[in-house]
């Protein structure tokens, strides 16, 4: 089951506005002044904008978690990673800055493994954690969280 990232306002003015933001520097920017081995004039500043501008859209939209066979399967544009839902100790809310494959500042953060974990958003929380809980009967989830649910 294929879970999207919610996506926090922060997050999306924060990725719009550097896209903006470099289409302003094409738009009004004025010639380089010094010397410059690379300017965004040249072809390679092309190349370089352009993939920039597709790896934020990239994450803004296609990061989410998939849960299957036994794995949850975190994507978030071109980086991957998968976890064992059996490694999986505890599920808690959190609320954090920190980079993390999650568009919002309200995370769930999962503890896995000895001393691992990461930080997930997904839209549907109440589903998630439903599908969770049913892959493995053992994860501990955060009474605050059925609370909010409920």
């Amino acid at each position: 089951m294929y879970f999207p990232s919610k996506r926090n306002i922060f997050y999306s003015i924060t990725v719009w506005g550097l896209i903006l933001f470099i289409f302003f520097i094409y738009l009004f920017g004025g010639e380089p002044i010094g010397f410059q081995i690379i300017t965004y004039r040249d072809p390679l500043g092309y190349v370089m904008s352009g993939g920039m501008i597709v790896l934020l859209l990239w994450i803004l939209f296609r990061t989410g978690y998939t849960v299957k066979d036994g794995h949850m399967y975190i994507h978030s544009g071109p980086l991957r990673k998968r976890i064992a839902i059996e490694d999986i100790k505890k599920i808690k809310s959190t609320k954090s800055l920190i980079s993390s494959p999650a568009l919002s500042i309200r995370k769930l953060e999962i503890l896995y493994g000895e001393f691992m974990f990461t930080s997930i958003s997904p839209k549907d929380e109440h589903k998630f954690l439903q599908v969770m809980k049913k892959e493995n009967p053992h994860i501990k989830i955060d009474p605050m969280l059925t609370q909010e649910n409920n």
